[in-house]
Parts: structure tokens; C-alpha cells; sequence
């Protein structure tokens, strides 16, 4: 006899397996999810700064990675959507249309 398993499981058991990870203790609630699972990073971008946007970066388990103010390199904007924030490769943030919000320096 073939038992199946109920959709509403598989399709559970698949999102909590690809999705993003519960967010730890002490990241803002307006911190989003940036990248895939298992090397993504919670990021939060403040309030705007002179010519860019205060920022920390979390890592899954909460550590913080990096903070302080970011600017953009690429098309100017007056606000950053977290949708279109793709990923983080250890400075800057990859943004959709091809910008990067990097550290000031």
C-alpha cells in the first residue's frame, strides 16, 4: 500500500528548508533577509546619513559583521527598497540594478 505525503507538508517542509532562518535575538525587526539560506546575512539600513544610509549587517546566528555608513557606487537614489537588495559578498550590498552600497571610507 502507497501512502502519499500531503501536499501542504511537502510544500512546508521545502519553504522552511529554502527560506530565511528565524531571526535571532537582538537584530532589528526591520532587519531583512539578504541571499540564500545557508550563507545569507540580516540586514538593516537606517536612517539616511548625508550621502548615504547607516547600516549593520547580521550573520544567521546574529553576530553583527559590519556597521556604520554606507554609500552608493553606481545610480543615485533617495531610498534603498529591501527587495531589491540581492546579496551581500563581505563589503558591499549588490542591489538590482546593478548599484553597490559600500562603506564609506
Amino acid at each position: 500500500m502507497h501512502r502519499s505525503v500531503p501536499v501542504a507538508a511537502l510544500v512546508l517542509t521545502v519553504m522552511v528548508g529554502c527560506g530565511v532562518p528565524s531571526r535571532p535575538a537582538g537584530i532589528p525587526e526591520e532587519a531583512f533577509w539578504v541571499g540564500k539560506r545557508k550563507d545569507g546575512v540580516f540586514v538593516f539600513i537606517g536612517a539616511r546619513d548625508g550621502l548615504g544610509w547607516q547600516v549593520k549587517i547580521y550573520d544567521r546566528k546574529g553576530v553583527l559583521k559590519a556597521e556604520g555608513a554606507y554609500v552608493l557606487r553606481g545610480m543615485a537614489r533617495a531610498e534603498i527598497v529591501p527587495e531589491e537588495v540581492l546579496s551581500y559578498d563581505g563589503e558591499a550590498l549588490h542591489l538590482a540594478d546593478g548599484t553597490l552600497l559600500i562603506p564609506r571610507r
